[in-house]
């Protein structure tokens, strides 16, 4: 993908990431195919944005969540072990499977309240997919345990709530990267200018990408320095709970020119001191 391209998140199709005949593409076109989680994404989305001027949190985001979450898969199983693999429990297209369903439906507590979503968002998950995950796996006791992964996965994916398996953090990742300007484009246009949504609205793109020092490179393309807000408030704080700190590269570039994010940073730091908390719950 190129740095300068804007990157159209409505085009963004998870299906692209998996393979033929594996669990993982059973388990997404399950949730896609599935009215209800259709319908929880839509009324997810209506809360966010129409009710609260939120960023997008509907079937959109749910597909390219995903769609970074895969792909950060792909490019950190070949330096760690899922833990659903690690521990005895199950094979890669388990692990996969379990981040993708973890990242497609974190957000459907949203149609609760943001407040306390992601504990919403489990008790809804949990009747999607048990008797889907009983129906793949055949066998009680092997579909509790993906099913226990998954839902650690969706409740771990706020910023504060360390996440304590592989799986989990790359689900943070995937959320955590959807960070360009069309995630915030119709609040933005609804009137909602503030830092948090001027920030946001000059990311042109986000990339993940093996790294040259650590397993995973995040490069954030912006045309405007204003886009360090985001990538410090959202991506930076995702990246301090997700168990991966210590193995990812974090790029800025402002049109195609590389930055010094430590440096950049001190641009916006009386901003983000002035906004009180450093992302208000309206952005995360």
């Amino acid at each position: 993908m190129n740095m300068s391209e804007v990157f159209q998140r409505e085009n963004i199709r998870a299906r692209e990431l998996l393979h033929e005949e594996s669990r993982a593409l059973e388990m997404y076109q399950y949730l896609t195919g599935s009215r209800k989680v259709q319908s929880y994404l839509r009324t997810a989305n209506r809360m966010a944005v129409s009710r609260l001027g939120y960023t997008d949190h509907g079937p959109v985001h749910a597909e390219v969540a995903t769609w970074n979450a895969l792909r950060a898969f792909d490019i950190l199983e070949g330096t760690f072990q899922p833990n659903v693999v690690a521990e005895g429990i199950g094979d890669i297209d388990d692990g996969l499977l379990i981040v993708l369903a973890s990242t497609y439906l974190h957000d459907i507590g949203m149609v609760v309240h943001r407040n306390e979503h992601p504990q919403a968002s489990i008790n809804l998950a949990s009747p999607i997919l048990e008797d889907k995950l009983m129906d793949i796996y055949g066998d009680p006791g092997k579909a509790t345990d993906i099913l226990s992964f998954i839902l650690h996965g969706i409740y771990a994916h706020d910023d504060d709530t360390q996440c304590l398996t592989l799986e989990a953090g790359i689900t943070k990742l995937g959320d955590g990267c959807d960070l360009t300007k069309g995630r915030t484009r119709v609040p933005f246009q609804k009137g909602k200018v503030d830092i948090h949504s001027v920030s946001a609205m000059a990311i042109n793109n986000v990339i993940l990408e093996p790294g040259k020092n650590k397993p995973l490179r995040i490069t954030v393309a912006m045309d405007n320095p204003a886009g360090v807000f985001q990538v410090e408030a959202v991506l930076e704080k995702k990246i301090s709970t997700s168990g991966l700190q210590d193995h990812i590269d974090v790029e800025v570039l402002v049109n195609g020119d590389r930055l010094i994010l430590s440096h950049v940073k001190r641009l916006f730091r009386v901003q983000m001191e002035d906004a009180g908390e450093v992302l208000s719950p309206k952005e995360k």
